[in-house]
C-alpha cells in the first residue's frame, strides 16, 4: 500500500467520531479538558483548606507559581492523553515516501543497514510531510508546556515535583488504557486537573492532612461523572466528601456540601456541574481554614 492511502486512512480515523481530537483538524484549546478552568481555583481551595497559607510572606507569589505549574501538567496532560494519535500512527504504518539516507560504509545494498537507512529516510518524510503539519502545534504547546512545569516545580521543592511527576504517569497509564484515541479516562482527568491540584495547593503551605488528601480523590470522582455525565459516578464523589467531613468532625462543611448535592441528587441536574463542583471545593476549603483558625481540634 502506498503513502497516499496511508494518509487517506489516517484522515479517515481524524474525521471518524469514535477517534477523539487531532490537532490537525481542531485548535490546541478543542484538546483540552472541559473543567480547565477548575484547576487554578483547586489549587487555591488546596491552600486555604491548609490553613498555613497567612503564615507565609510569598504567599500570592507560590499560589500563583502554583496555579501555572497545575495548568502546565494539564496542558502536558493534554498533549499525551488528549489527542488522538492512532490517526498518525495509521498513516506511518503505511508509509513508503522518503529518500533512503546516505548508505552507511560497507553496507551491502541487500543488509540490515541499507533497510535502517531507507525506513530513517521514511520516517523524516513522514514527520516533515504528515506528522508535523498536522500535529505540530500540539507538539510545540506539550513542549512549553513540559518545560514550564519543569522549572515551576524545581522551584516550589519536592511536593510539587512529586505532585507533577504523578501527574505526567496518569497521561502516560491514560494513553495506554485508551489506547491513544483521545478519550482519556475521566478518573486520571479528574486527578490531573482538581484532585492533583488540590493537593499541591495544599502541600505548598503545610503538610498535607488526611481529610485532605480524601476530598481531593472525591473531588477527582465527582468530576469524572460530571464530564461523562454520569451520575453515579458523580454522586459517588459528593458522598465521599460528605463522608470526609463528617468523618473529620466537619459537621458545618458536611452540612454545606449536602446542601450543594441535595439538589443534584434530587432533580437530577445535569447542566453546570463543574460550577456546583467548584462551589463545594469552595465550601470545603472555607470551612476546614475557619475551623482550623478558631481553634477546632480535626
Amino acid at each position: 500500500m502506498n503513502a497516499t492511502s496511508g494518509r487517506e486512512q489516517a484522515a479517515h480515523a481524524r474525521n471518524t467520531p469514535e477517534a477523539g481530537l487531532a490537532a490537525g483538524s481542531f485548535p490546541v484549546s478543542a484538546c483540552l479538558p472541559q473543567a480547565i478552568w477548575l484547576t487554578p481555583l483547586a489549587v487555591v481551595a488546596g491552600a486555604v483548606a491548609s490553613g498555613g497559607i497567612i503564615f507565609r510572606p510569598d504567599y500570592l507569589l507560590a499560589l500563583a507559581m502554583a496555579a501555572l505549574l497545575s495548568l502546565a501538567w494539564v496542558g502536558v496532560w493534554s498533549t499525551i492523553a488528549g489527542v488522538n494519535w492512532h490517526a498518525p500512527l495509521v498513516a506511518w504504518q503505511n508509509w513508503t515516501q522518503g529518500a533512503p539516507l546516505g548508505m552507511l560504509p560497507y553496507a551491502k545494498p541487500d543488509s540490515d543497514a541499507a533497510y535502517a537507512s531507507q525506513r530513517i529516510g521514511q520516517l523524516v518524510a513522514w514527520l516533515r510531510q504528515e506528522l508535523l503539519p498536522c500535529y505540530g502545534n500540539i507538539l510545540a504547546f506539550g513542549v512549553t508546556a513540559l518545560v514550564v512545569a519543569v522549572v515551576l516545580a524545581a522551584a516550589l521543592g519536592s511536593p510539587a515535583v512529586l505532585t507533577a511527576i504523578v501527574a505526567v504517569c496518569f497521561a502516560q497509564i491514560a494513553v495506554i488504557a485508551c489506547r491513544g484515541n483521545g478519550h482519556a479516562n475521566g478518573i486520571f482527568e479528574g486527578a490531573v486537573v482538581v484532585g492533583l491540584p488540590m493537593l499541591l495547593g495544599a502541600a505548598t503551605f503545610a503538610p498535607v492532612a488526611l481529610d485532605v488528601l480524601l476530598f481531593s480523590v472525591a473531588a477527582a470522582v465527582a468530576s469524572a461523572g460530571i464530564r461523562d455525565r454520569a451520575s453515579r459516578v458523580r454522586d459517588m464523589g459528593y458522598a465521599l466528601a460528605t463522608l470526609v467531613a463528617i468523618a473529620t468532625r466537619q459537621p458545618v462543611g458536611a452540612f454545606a456540601l449536602a446542601v450543594i448535592w441535595a439538589p443534584q441528587l434530587a432533580l437530577g441536574l445535569q447542566r453546570s456541574g463543574h460550577g456546583w463542583l467548584a462551589a463545594a471545593i469552595s465550601a470545603f476549603a472555607i470551612v476546614r481554614s475557619a475551623v482550623i483558625h478558631s481553634g477546632a481540634a480535626f
